[in-house]
């Protein structure tokens, strides 16, 4: 696997004491994870945060601007036109995870309004699989400033100073690839992280799109596979999950999905299962 292009290593990483992480979703999308042992990557730029992959850049060239002279600002943003010219046609792909468990606002936004389920996943055997499948488990930021990163510095000096293009194509490679770790603040009550894909050759390393027809939609995503990922690092496919929360609207009951894992060859799921505590109401 080629090396992780972030601007920080801190941002690749994933904290140490999160011992679970939180995927709601719908009951159809629980059978093609568990079952299935698939997840699927979608699009960030189709995702709920218009500026998605937008905002780090736009908060990047401001914090570099801070450093240069008024007259140097020109040849910033020619060097950010000519290397990210192509930036609009570049996407990520990644699936999402929250450190919340059993959270109201994610139950209403990404489980069927509370009727789906929520899956409390194994952090360090999600991080591994994640390495393993080249779609890397990262923690998301959502710092209003991007002053204090050491790329900003980087970025002034080659302002300032002729580089060679290696040098200038490498850094912005760097921009891209770190761009769908940043979220806009008002998102941070979602506390996410992202196994996530880099932008490119995508297909080089999750292999084949797949697209998801609606009525009137198509969406495009990549497909990682966990069990065999599981199964190349010698692990047990079940350790991945530590929990089955149902949904506090859902009319599945713990006895029917235990009689499912069973069915379907998972009954070592059958004891993780649990009722969601959220007195959510549906309107």
């Amino acid at each position: 696997m080629p090396p992780v292009l972030f601007c920080l290593q801190e941002i690749h990483a994933v904290q140490e004491n999160i011992q679970r992480l939180y995927h709601y979703t719908d009951f159809n999308a629980m059978r093609g994870i568990i079952t299935n042992g698939e997840i699927w990557l979608w699009n960030l730029r189709r995702m709920n945060d218009s500026q998605e992959m937008q905002y780090f850049i736009r908060e990047l060239k401001r914090a570099v601007k801070k450093l240069l002279d008024p007259a140097e600002h020109e040849r910033l943003e020619a060097m950010f036109c000519e290397n990210l010219k192509d930036f609009d046609k570049l996407s990520s792909f990644a699936s999402c995870f929250s450190e919340y468990s059993d959270d109201a606002a994610q139950w209403a936004r990404y489980a069927k309004n509370g009727m789906g389920v929520c899956i409390a996943f194994n952090k360090d055997l999600l991080s591994l699989i994640g390495e393993a499948g080249h779609a890397p488990l990262c923690r998301v930021n959502y710092s209003r400033s991007c002053d204090d990163m050491g790329i900003v510095q980087e970025l002034a000096e080659l302002v300032r100073t002729p580089a060679s293009p290696e040098r200038i194509k490498e850094t912005f490679n760097r921009l891209v690839s770190s761009s769908p770790l940043f979220k806009h603040p008002s998102f941070i009550s979602e506390k996410e992280y992202r196994l996530v894909s880099l932008p490119y050759e995508l297909e080089s390393h999750l292999g084949s799109p797949h697209f998801f027809v609606e009525e009137t939609n198509i969406k495009k995503y990549y497909v990682l596979n966990l069990r065999a990922v599981c199964s190349q690092l010698g692990r047990n496919y079940a350790e991945l999950f530590e929990e089955i929360c149902i949904g506090p609207q859902a009319r599945v009951t713990e006895e029917v999905l235990s009689d499912y894992f069973v069915a379907t060859g998972m009954s070592e799921l059958c004891g993780k299962i649990r009722l969601s505590e959220c007195p959510l109401r549906r309107f």
